[in-house]
């Protein structure tokens, strides 16, 4: 054994004791009006179980994947109001995250198979306002996003890191009773682009009077260009995007 390996062991415990002692040995204070306290009320989510993929790529069979999806939403607008009745808004900066693996038969380029990681992103920002009362309530307004997903070796979209759509937006909202916030809701959007849409539709069902929970599903759709799954990254041809997702969600509806 070479001799700075003899001494690299004792002169890193050397170190490492004399840097707890003077951790120990120095008070760390934290000054409160230096942060930014988030109140959590301003928070909205959701979470549950996905199934997804990517097919009608020209002769390329569906790549097919299932996993786990988390959505965070930061009202901004909406967080200020305090009205539940009359003209509302509901607004929110959000980042959809899905994590998964892929479900198909991995396809294979001489020895070489695809990768079976799978995952989705999403986020953006999306504005709604109207009408709300009693029993009904009708919002509408526009979302900005980007998104990007890849299942095993193909990817939307394939010719750039991120799609931008802008989609229009329409919520629905029915009070069978209980507290003001027990509505079923449908959320739909679409973008209305050819070549690179961006559709679909969500449904929030309370189950708890006094509580903000729902049962929510969520069906959304993206079109574009797809990168194929046969490891020529120079290679696009048109496809979709779509995805199920079935969970619970939480928070203030507006």
């Amino acid at each position: 054994m070479s001799a700075w390996k003899r001494w690299l062991f004792p002169g890193l415990c050397i170190v490492l004791c004399t840097a707890a002692v003077q951790a120990q040995q120095t008070a760390i204070s934290y000054d409160p009006t230096k942060y930014i306290l988030v109140d959590a009320r301003l928070l909205r989510g959701s979470v549950g179980y996905t199934m997804f993929g990517i097919s009608d790529v020209d002769s390329l069979p569906d790549r097919l994947g299932q996993g786990v999806d988390l959505r965070i939403e930061a009202r901004l607008v909406s967080g200020f109001m305090k009205k539940s009745e009359g003209f509302v808004i509901a607004d929110a900066f959000y980042l959809d995250l899905t994590m998964g693996r892929m479900s198909s038969a991995p396809l294979e380029y001489y020895s070489d198979p695809e990768s079976r990681l799978a995952y989705a992103m999403r986020f953006g920002y999306s504005f709604l306002a109207g009408y709300s009362n009693e029993h009904f309530g009708v919002l509408g307004g526009k979302g900005i996003e980007w998104s990007a997903a890849q299942v095993g070796g193909s990817g939307l979209p394939g010719d750039v890191l991120l799609a931008f759509t802008a989609p229009w937006m329409a919520r629905l909202e029915y009070r069978p009773g209980f507290s003001e916030e027990f509505r079923i809701m449908l959320t739909g959007w679409d973008s209305f682009r050819e070549g690179r849409r961006n559709s679909g539709f969500r449904v929030d069902i309370p189950f708890l009077p006094k509580r903000r929970f729902f049962l929510t599903y969520t069906f959304s759709r993206s079109d574009g260009p797809v990168s194929y799954a046969t490891f020529d990254n120079d290679h696009y041809s048109p496809g979709v995007f779509t995805q199920h997702m079935i969970g619970l969600r939480f928070g203030s509806i507006y």
